[in-house]
């Protein structure tokens, strides 16, 4: 798949590694920056996207709000979980389910930046269990501020190139690579959060502003095939 993610603003928390790994399948373990496990909720514009065999099709730009964590496999590679993606785009959701076993749910989801200011709110429609948020950051102190290097934890959260799921019925959980540029990041000064994402995967709710946001105005990226697809593929290339 071919996409450009637009207009991205990532905020975190830190939280209790033991609540996280209780969470994530049996065959992932959470990563650790300095003994501390963390989740973030992220809003962007997916664009652009093409889906090979199918690159004729046009797909029109839509938002997405996604909750996450970092993790890493039993052979050190990491990348994220998701824990849930919210999008309004019905056949995304379908597609995403099915191809690579990811958590989406249909939702009413919007963004938008006014007055150096962005904002992103979600709506969750039937048949998924309902889960709204909203949040928004200042850019402005950030836009105006020299580019700083990043620190290690911007790496760590940032710096993402492969994200797991579990589908129905399998034993295991698959990976998928995805490739774009390095983050050219501001960090946000003044973001807030409100919403029930967190507790619709078992997670207390944020009682307080994130302690680190990121916003990045956007890249193209590439996503491989599912890794059960690829090693279909495989077999049937030996045949």
């Amino acid at each position: 798949m071919d996409q450009k993610w637009e207009d991205l603003l990532l905020i975190h928390w830190p939280v209790a590694q033991v609540r996280v790994q209780e969470t994530l399948p049996d065959d992932l373990r959470v990563d650790l920056f300095e003994e501390q496990a963390w989740l973030s909720v992220v809003g962007f514009r997916l664009s652009g996207l093409k889906i090979a065999p199918f690159r004729w099709i046009q797909w029109p730009g839509f938002w997405e709000i996604n909750l996450r964590t970092y993790v890493k496999d039993k052979n050190g590679r990491k990348g994220i979980w998701f824990y849930s993606l919210d999008s309004s785009d019905l056949f995304a959701v379908i597609g995403a389910r099915i191809l690579y076993g990811l958590h989406y749910n249909y939702a009413r989801t919007d963004g938008r930046i006014k007055d150096n200011q962005i904002f992103f709110h979600s709506e969750r429609k039937y048949p998924h269990n309902q889960a709204n948020s909203e949040f928004f950051a200042d850019l402005s102190a950030g836009k105006h501020s020299r580019k700083t290097k990043k620190t290690g934890l911007d790496t760590f959260l940032l710096e993402r190139y492969r994200f797991w799921s579990r589908r129905k019925l399998s034993r295991f959980s698959e990976s998928a690579k995805v490739r774009h540029v390095p983050y050219q990041s501001i960090k946000v000064k003044t973001a807030r959060y409100k919403g029930e994402l967190f507790k619709s995967q078992g997670f207390d709710e944020p009682t307080e502003a994130p302690v680190l946001g990121h916003y990045c105005k956007g890249f193209e990226v590439q996503a491989t095939a599912p890794s059960w697809l690829l090693s279909t593929a495989g077999q049937a290339n030996q045949r």
